[in-house]
């Protein structure tokens, strides 16, 4: 290869676009081809997220206007698919300002999240006492028990200990959110005063399927008693009526 050639190759890769290379790395992080890889590609795949901004996904700015969320109807949540296959799920949530979006539970996931415009707080919890590793056998006890639990007819509702992992602000600046199957696994994330949108990464995706269980649903809980500064007893839930998406297009680069 020439010197010419050779330079248009890196000015190609250059200028591929950040959500692009985001996209390509987090299919190959979750990917069980490369599971011997893992903990090293979900940290690479945090640094990729840590440099998005809201332009790299071509964020509809008119979201940041107040008015917007005053219109007749307007739901007080948008939810804007970026790309979603058996593997992971990639979307855009925004927010009205002061909204909160209900704690609720992500089974057996992994998931990355990075504030791209405005300000959230975020209040995260693990299932108290923590297990940092849930291993295979582990795994099919739990799902044993979910399935029985589930195939009694009448929906009993889960209640359990969470410890407080994070509450804190996050803004644009701030490094990308991480859950695990069982770290920080449960959390609400509310706007202040300004609209506030957030992407993220989860995988696998909601609904797909549990063996032993079923399809992977997401549960919504309230906090039912405080047992210490950062100990306390959550209590699941129906789906709070104040919790309702539109949906918008994406606008950033196509995904390929």
């Amino acid at each position: 290869m020439d010197n010419k050639h050779e330079a248009k190759s890196a000015m190609e890769i250059v200028n591929i676009p950040p959500i692009i290379t985001t996209y390509r790395h987090a299919l190959r992080t979750f990917d069980d081809n490369f599971k011997n890889d893992f903990t090293t590609n979900l940290n690479k795949l945090k640094s990729m997220m840590d440099k998005l901004k809201a332009d790299h996904l071509g964020f509809d700015q008119s979201f940041n206007d107040p008015g917007t969320w005053n219109r007749p109807n307007k739901a007080p949540c948008t939810y804007i698919e970026v790309f979603q296959n058996s593997v992971v799920n990639m979307s855009i949530f925004v927010l009205k300002p002061g909204f909160k979006m209900p704690l609720h539970d992500h089974p057996y996931m992994h998931g990355l999240l990075k504030v791209i415009s405005g300000a959230v707080r975020i209040r995260s919890f693990s299932e108290y006492p923590l297990k940092e590793v849930v291993s295979k056998v582990d795994f099919k006890v739990r799902a044993k028990h979910e399935a029985a639990r589930l195939a009694q007819g009448l929906h009993k509702r889960r209640r359990l200990f969470a410890q407080i992992s994070q509450n804190h602000i996050c803004r644009e600046d701030t490094d990308t959110c991480i859950l695990t199957p069982t770290v920080s696994n449960y959390h609400e994330i509310e706007a202040l005063s300004a609209p506030a949108a957030f992407f993220d990464i989860l995988a696998p995706p909601y609904d797909t399927f549990v063996e032993g269980i079923g399809p992977r649903r997401c549960r919504y809980y309230y906090v039912v008693n405080e047992i210490s500064t950062n100990v306390v007893e959550l209590q699941e839930t129906t789906v709070p009526e104040c919790f309702y998406c539109d949906q918008a297009p994406y606008l950033g680069p196509t995904l390929a």
